[in-house]
């Protein structure tokens, strides 16, 4: 008697069979409409309660653990263990820094966070190769950024009638500065993404209006980002590898040099006069830094521990009325590495950094869209610069998910490009092409 062959379809307790393989997409599907979901929220909640992005993108790391698991694919990812190796040796010397940090405990909370935060980044950079229809996430993403942009100018013409009632502070027109940043690091890459796929005259139009928003809004970063950006953007398209190349060495010199370049600038003449009449935060900048950059010197091997900037002695003490040495952070990334985690910490950011610029000399995508990628890394890269504290959650998973956009169009734009649209399902039971559009 011959022994019935196993079937590969799965009757259900009514209804025709069902493929088991289309049983097992399933799950992945329901993780992929949920990063769909955190793509189109992104902009809106920018606006809204730009906070809310450290739980966007928390959740969106899960869906992306999710999806990683139900594709059933090895866990490892060749391009990401670089980055994953140093993040981690990051974190764990900053766990270790409680032991001489002002605040153990401080610092001990915040690598717990930043755990967290880390490995949802890393679930979201894998999880962009798996990413059936990285053409449809790539349309949710314009169309949130489209209505980020609406709600931007709505929200600034009615001065926070959209975002007052997510905050108890009076309006000011800062509180877009957030959004403004955003919109800056994924202007180019979501335009390129747009012509890339045969919209170039929506590309055209969106960068228009994008970069518009941008100059309308208060937010000075946003504006000094975008125009970093610009040139690196049109040098990487002409000579990827070269400018990715010299912009890797560069990087790693301004992270190394901070002490002696961004802490010293309040000593050349008239500087900060002149930075005042420009902005007056931007006077106050100076002296932060020249703060901190003496505070470096008494502990510049180890650092003064993680998260240690809000507790740094002398930092509460005005300067002039409403403005301290160091409120909170230094509002400069390589500062802040090199205040809390000394050498270690500040090499560490200089590798991460120039690794990514690295990853994109060799990334096989579109050269419109590699010049489009430069030009964001140049952006996200400048405003670490002078915003934010880098430990902020909120912008740390505006980091990590702006990069998981980058990739997943980055599949978007190359898949189009050579005529293998990505959107178009694959045959049950077998897994979406992956492409080799690495960017860190």
């Amino acid at each position: 008697m011959r022994a019935r062959e196993p079937s590969s379809r799965v009757r259900g307790r009514s209804g025709p069979r069902v493929p088991a393989a289309a049983l097992r997409r399933r799950p992945a599907i329901a993780f992929e409409w949920g990063l769909d979901l955190a793509a189109l929220l992104f902009f809106p909640l920018l606006i809204l309660a730009p906070r809310g992005i450290a739980a966007l993108a928390s959740v969106a790391g899960l869906f992306a653990a999710g999806l990683i698991l139900a594709a059933n694919r090895p866990l490892a990812r060749r391009h990401l263990a670089v980055p994953a190796a140093l993040v981690g040796a990051l974190l764990i010397w900053g766990t270790v820094s409680a032991i001489w940090s002002i605040d153990p405990l401080r610092a001990l909370d915040l690598a717990a966070r930043l755990a967290g935060l880390f490995a949802a980044g890393l679930a979201l950079a894998a999880a962009a190769g798996e990413v059936a229809a990285p053409g449809r996430l790539t349309g949710l993403l314009v169309a949130g950024f489209v209505l980020g942009l609406a709600m931007a100018a709505v929200d600034l013409a009615s001065h926070g009638a959209l975002s007052k009632p997510f905050s108890t502070r009076p309006y000011e027109a800062s509180w877009l500065n957030q959004a403004s940043v955003a919109f800056a690091i994924l202007l180019l890459p979501t335009s390129a993404a747009l012509v890339g796929r045969g919209r170039r005259a929506a590309g055209v139009l969106f960068a228009g209006a994008a970069a518009a928003t941008i100059l309308a809004l208060a937010g000075t970063a946003a504006k000094v980002a975008l125009a970093a950006g610009l040139p690196a953007a049109l040098l990487c398209y002409g000579w990827r590898a070269r400018t990715a190349r010299a912009a890797a060495l560069l990087s790693v010199a301004v992270v190394i040099s901070a002490p002696l370049t961004f802490a010293r600038l309040e000593r050349v003449s008239d500087l900060v006069a002149t930075a005042n009449d420009v902005k007056q935060s931007a006077g106050h900048r100076l002296l932060i830094w020249s703060f901190v950059g003496d505070r470096i010197a008494e502990h510049p091997l180890a650092g003064w521990g993680l998260n240690s900037s809000r507790a740094i002695p002398g930092g509460k003490d005005l300067i002039r009325p409403g403005e301290s040495w160091l409120p909170l952070h230094p509002h400069d990334a390589p500062l802040q590495l090199w205040l809390e985690l000394g050498v270690p910490g500040a090499v560490l950011m200089a590798l991460l950094t120039a690794y990514a610029w690295l990853a994109l000399a060799r990334a096989e995508v579109p050269r419109l869209y590699a010049g489009a990628v430069g030009g964001s890394l140049a952006c996200a890269f400048v405003a670490t610069l002078a915003t934010y504290g880098i430990w902020e959650e909120w912008w740390q998973g505006t980091l990590w998910f702006c990069l998981f956009l980058v990739l997943v169009m980055a599949r978007a734009a190359a898949g189009f490009t050579t005529g293998q649209h990505a959107h178009r399902q694959p045959p049950s039971g077998q897994h979406p092409p992956r492409q080799t559009a690495a960017i860190g």
